[in-house]
C-alpha cells in the first residue's frame, strides 16, 4: 500500500468520517488474522481444545447431520455474497470500499459458528506413527503456508478488504488494482494454490476420524465446485490467455515434470 504524508494523516485522525471507516476495516482485518489461522488448526486437529477430530459431541448420525448443516452454511455464504448481485445489494447500503471488509466479516462469523458448533465424530479411520506420521504432519504444514503464499502474491491486502479502504478513506486515491492474470511464483505450478494448500491442509493427518472425512469431503466438493465457476469467471475476463495458460498449467497439485525441470534450469 501507498504510503501517507504528513497532511494525509492529519486529515484521517481530525476526520472521523474517514477514521472510523478504515479503524473498521482495519478491525476486520484483524478478525480474519485470527480466524485463518485458527480454522487451519482446527481443521489439522493441531493444538486447540476443540478440533474437527476431538471435543464433545452427539451421537454419530446427528453429529454428522449437524455438521453437513454447518458445511451448507458455508458453501451458502461463501458463494452468495460472492455473488454479483449480492454486491449491488450490500452496496445500495455500505461504501463500496468497504464491501469486501462485509464479506470478511461474513466468512469470519460462519467459520466461527462451524468451529464452535462442529460435531466431532471421533471413529478412528487411520492413524499414523513414525516416519509416514511425520509425512503427514509436514504435508499439514507446507498447506498451511501455501495458503499464506497464495494470498500475498493475489495481493493480501485486497484481498481481506483493508487495501481499498486504505485507498478511499485515508490517501484519497481511485482504487489502483489491476485486472492482471497471476502467473509468478507458485502459480507457475498450479492454477489455483490457495485451494492447494487448502486441500493439503485438510486431508494430511496422521489421526483421520470420521468427522475429519465429512469436514475433508464437504469442503473438498465445495472446492471443486467453486473452482469451477472461478475457471468459468477467469476465461470470460482473460480469453485465449487464461485458456493457454490452463493447458499448460494444472489446477491444484503440479506435475513431476513441472517441478523438476523447472528446477533444473
Amino acid at each position: 500500500m501507498d504510503l501517507m504524508s504528513p497532511q494525509q494523516v492529519r486529515g484521517v485522525v481530525t476526520s472521523p468520517s474517514r477514521l472510523v471507516p478504515f479503524l473498521f476495516s482495519f478491525a476486520v482485518y484483524g478478525f480474519a488474522g485470527i480466524t485463518v489461522p485458527l480454522m487451519l488448526l482446527f481443521a489439522g486437529g493441531w493444538w486447540l481444545p476443540k478440533t474437527v477430530d476431538k471435543g464433545p459431541h452427539l451421537s454419530a448420525v446427528p453429529a454428522i447431520a449437524i455438521d453437513l448443516v454447518l458445511l451448507a452454511l458455508f458453501a451458502l455464504q461463501h458463494s452468495g455474497m460472492a455473488r454479483p448481485a449480492f454486491k449491488a445489494f450490500i452496496t445500495r447500503w455500505v461504501p463500496e470500499a468497504l464491501e469486501r471488509t462485509v464479506y470478511i466479516i461474513g466468512v469470519c462469523l460462519v467459520m466461527w459458528v462451524i468451529m464452535l458448533a462442529w460435531q466431532p465424530v471421533p471413529q478412528v479411520l487411520w492413524s499414523a506413527d513414525g516416519a509416514l506420521g511425520v509425512v503427514l504432519d509436514t504435508g499439514f504444514w507446507i498447506g498451511f503456508v501455501l495458503v499464506y503464499a497464495a494470498t500475498l502474491l493475489l495481493n493480501h491486502f485486497h484481498l481481506l478488504g483493508i487495501s481499498q479502504a486504505y485507498r478511499q478513506y485515508v490517501i484519497q486515491v481511485p482504487d489502483a488494482t489491476v485486472d492482471r492474470l497471476q502467473v509468478n511464483g507458485v502459480y507457475k505450478l498450479v492454477r489455483h494454490p490457495l485451494m492447494t494448500g487448502l486441500l493439503v491442509s485438510f486431508w494430511f493427518a496422521r489421526e483421520f476420524t470420521v468427522g475429519h472425512l465429512v469436514w475433508a469431503l464437504g469442503l473438498t466438493g465445495y472446492i471443486l465446485l467453486g473452482t469451477f465457476l472461478e475457471e468459468r469467471d477467469l476465461i470470460a475476463r482473460f480469453g485465449a490467455s487464461y485458456r493457454a495458460y490452463a493447458a499448460q498449467v494444472p489446477a491444484f497439485f503440479p506435475s513431476v515434470r513441472a517441478v523438476f525441470g523447472r528446477s533444473s534450469r
